[in-house]
């Protein structure tokens, strides 16, 4: 592609996107911006930049996720903070971290804002350029200048980590060879100064409006009913640290706890009632053969009751199971999906909840008790065919259970009392 074609696939392609061509010279374009208060510039050096991209594109592929870029030698990948903060972006704005020491033959790596070939290799990607022309909506900081701004300076530019110099004979080879060192580059960056971030999966996108889910009557106004008993504290905590993040993880064991707060008592109570029915029936004795099935209840029920049954009948003893059945038909209904009633594999176990009578509280136990474990043990001896790995596919999952814990969380603190 010469700087004539070039220029030519800019001016069509911005003009696709809505920009108004506003001027056009022999190696200048002039575009207005989305919101028609500014004037965007594209100069030579940029066309000329955008020309030689396009004459390198085919020894690049987007792999191993849409917002990548490898070839042979290099790589460069959208990073992202774990959990979204505003004031985390200045240290990249006009700095750049080096993992290594620079060459034309050695390895090393960068992390700062995107390079000029990844904004290129993108600039008319689909999820890339809704971005960037989103952002051209928006009143833009122009300090006192004057005149029309280039679009490398407007344009969108996500933070990248990017690996030089990697020499491998494919791609496929490249991609192996560079992704362990990029995710110890990032721990690198994290333990010596503090900066946590993520290798993305894909572009961010402007999520569509949807009412999140409620069941029941949504309760609306400002004027709340004075609480008419007082709530275990403990438990409020452990519900209160889940609604106040946005992390998956920490929503689930948060709500999951509120739970399991009661697991020894309720478990407790179970033998407690098993043991008061022999000692309360009237041919009761205090007996060798009496006492000895005491004994043998109390050492079967410690025995036999693992933590699912824990689980199971806090479950059964603070929450009614025809409200179970009606919650998960409303939230599947909501879903568009049979989220609990259609047989499925997490984390390398089938589960499934049947709505009988009788079988709900226990196929959820063992829902809930799987998903619990695969959050909790990382450990590669621990006997599971799929571990959780944060910042993976496995949190999309991990999300649609929240409401039906947060469910079962506030039945449990509304119900102790």
């Amino acid at each position: 592609m010469n700087f004539e074609e070039a220029k030519n696939r800019l001016k069509e392609g911005y003009t696709n996107l809505g920009l108004e061509l506003a001027d056009e010279h022999q190696r200048e374009l002039f575009f207005r911006n989305a919101r028609g208060d500014f004037l965007i510039r594209i100069a030579d050096q940029e066309i000329e930049e955008f020309a030689e991209c396009e004459n390198m594109r085919s020894s690049f592929e987007i792999s191993p996720v849409e917002c990548c870029v490898c070839s042979q030698g290099y790589r460069e990948h959208v990073v992202n903070f774990s959990e979204y903060d505003r004031r985390r972006l200045f240290p990249f704005r006009d700095r750049v971290y080096v993992f290594g020491e620079r060459s034309e033959e050695n390895l090393f790596c960068e992390i700062s804002t995107a390079t000029n070939l990844f904004v290129n290799y993108f600039r008319f990607d689909e999820a890339f350029s809704r971005i960037a022309v989103d952002r051209l909506r928006r009143p833009l900081y122009r300090g006192n200048r004057e005149g029309a701004m280039d679009m490398y300076e407007v344009i969108y530019r996500p933070i990248t980590i990017r690996l030089f110099n990697i020499n491998s004979a494919t791609i496929e080879a490249a991609i192996r060879k560079s992704t362990p060192i990029l995710e110890s580059c990032l721990f690198g960056l994290s333990y010596l100064k503090g900066i946590t971030l993520i290798l993305e999966e894909e572009w961010q996108r402007r999520q569509p409006r949807v009412r999140p889910f409620q069941f029941g009557e949504r309760f609306d106004g400002f004027e709340l009913p004075l609480p008419r008993v007082n709530f275990n504290s403990d438990t409020i905590r452990f519900y209160q640290r889940g609604m106040s993040t946005d992390d998956p993880f920490i929503q689930c064991l948060s709500f999951y706890q509120v739970l399991e707060y009661y697991f020894v008592s309720i478990s407790e109570e179970q033998l407690y009632n098993k043991l008061s029915q022999r000692i309360n029936d009237l041919k009761f004795s205090t007996s060798p053969k009496n006492l000895d099935r005491l004994i043998q209840d109390t050492l079967t029920h410690k025995r036999e009751t693992d933590e699912t049954e824990m689980l199971k009948y806090v479950i059964f003893r603070f929450v009614d199971e025809n409200e179970i059945v009606e919650f998960i038909k409303a939230y599947e209904e909501y879903l568009s999906e049979n989220l609990y009633t259609k047989k499925r594999t997490i984390f390398g176990e089938s589960v499934e909840v049947r709505l009988n009578p009788g079988h709900v509280i226990g196929n959820l136990a063992k829902r809930i008790k799987i998903i619990r474990n695969a959050l909790v043990h990382s450990s590669d001896r621990y006997e599971r065919q799929q571990r959780y790995i944060p910042t993976s596919g496995s949190e999309k999952m991990i999300r649609k259970e929240i409401p039906l814990l947060r469910f079962l969380a506030e039945k449990v603190i509304t119900g102790s009392i």
